[in-house]
């Protein structure tokens, strides 16, 4: 086989699925969500290329965030893009991976310490934006709640964790995780605890909006 065959079949095969070097050949490191943050002098432009250093964020052609889903051992499992996933397009482009069983971890589970608490928001974003405004705390993401089953957090035994809810009028949401929470805690060997901040301190326009910890803070500014 010659060189330049080898190149194309090993750039066929590393793009077939995800992969490290489809992560980078997508990078990018200015986002459109971080404007609102840029705009009221909250974050800076340079915080915003760190963040999405760190986080090997991806644009699509069209202007789209890629959320990579890194897991601790830096292997991508999965992408969000929009409403929907990588592996989506993948399956769709090639036949041969319809029986492939996606797997799914936290958002920004490759940045894990031991030796700092971590935080868990429900979007990806936010997780991003949060990492800049709070650098003490890890900050992941579980991006669809069909995604929270316990195992989800299993990587993050030992580790002290809080959970940041998105509020809403009926608490459901809070009272959902204060559920979640004791699962995980019975299950693993993690302390993990449900943030009441937004239910203690939201006004109840902010809770009919369904805000989360970084629209709190934006309404603060």
């Amino acid at each position: 086989m010659s060189e330049r065959h080898a190149a194309e079949v090993e750039r066929e095969v590393n793009f077939m699925f995800p992969s490290l070097p489809m992560v980078e050949a997508c990078r990018a490191s200015e986002f459109e969500f971080f404007e609102p943050m840029i705009a009221s002098g909250m974050l800076t432009t340079d915080q915003m290329h760190h963040a999405a250093k760190r986080y090997l964020l991806g644009k699509t052609r069209s202007g789209l965030p890629i959320f990579w889903m890194i897991n601790d051992m830096m292997v991508p499992l999965d992408a969000r893009i929009g409403d929907g996933w990588i592996s989506q397009k993948l399956k769709a482009r090639e036949p041969l991976l319809e029986a492939w069983q996606v797997k799914h971890c936290l958002f920004g589970l490759h940045l894990a310490d031991d030796a700092l608490p971590i935080g868990i928001v429900e979007q990806e974003a936010t997780a991003v934006m949060l990492s800049e405004l709070m650098p003490e705390v890890i900050w992941m993401a579980y991006g669809v709640t069909s995604h929270l089953v316990p195992e989800l957090l299993a990587p993050l035994q030992g580790c002290t964790v809080t959970i940041y809810p998105r509020t809403d009028p009926l608490m459901s949401n809070y009272v959902f995780f204060l559920d979640y929470a004791r699962l995980v805690n019975r299950r693993y060997d993690i302390h993990l605890r449900i943030d009441d901040t937004l239910e203690q301190h939201a006004t109840q326009e902010q809770k009919q909006r369904c805000i989360d910890i970084v629209d709190f803070v934006l309404d603060l500014a």
